[in-house]
């Protein structure tokens, strides 16, 4: 009777493992909502800087003088200016203008236990129940006899 432990604890170690580290486990299932809460922020900053690009666009394509403050920012000017030019200014970097974009996101795969490896290590529990119990059946015929 004592023996039926053994399927019973490869059943049971094997039941935790999966159910904790195993593909579909508690691990890889908390992984993949926290890729998905993410990409999720990148795309919300995505649709932000959407939204700012098609509010820049509507702005210079119809307001002239925001046209001009844009391109004076650029480096450009007008027919009657002439400009002396400084090397090694740059005019991007003083311009102030923001170019804000999404993050470049990689997908990770999850740390998880494969299958044969949560099988493994549950075949190997209940050979070391099993053999517990041998050990002790044989101890007390040992201690049986003496």
């Amino acid at each position: 009777m004592r023996y039926l432990f053994v399927p019973w604890t490869i059943v049971a170690v094997y039941s935790i493992l999966s159910f904790a580290a195993g593909q579909n486990g508690v691990l890889a299932r908390l992984h993949v909502e926290s890729e998905y809460q993410r990409l999720e922020e990148n795309r919300q900053s995505l649709a932000a800087a959407q939204r700012n690009s098609l509010r820049a666009k509507e702005t210079l394509l119809t307001d002239d003088d925001a046209l001009s403050v844009h391109a004076r920012r650029l480096g450009f000017g007008s027919r009657d200016e002439s400009f002396v030019r400084v090397v090694g200014v740059g005019v991007t970097a003083s311009s102030g203008i923001a170019a804000p974009s999404g993050q470049v996101l990689h997908a990770i795969d999850p740390d998880f236990l494969e299958n044969h490896a949560v099988l493994t290590i549950s075949m190997i529990l209940g050979a070391l129940v099993l053999l517990f119990f041998l050990i002790n059946d044989l101890y007390w015929l040992k201690a049986g006899r003496e």
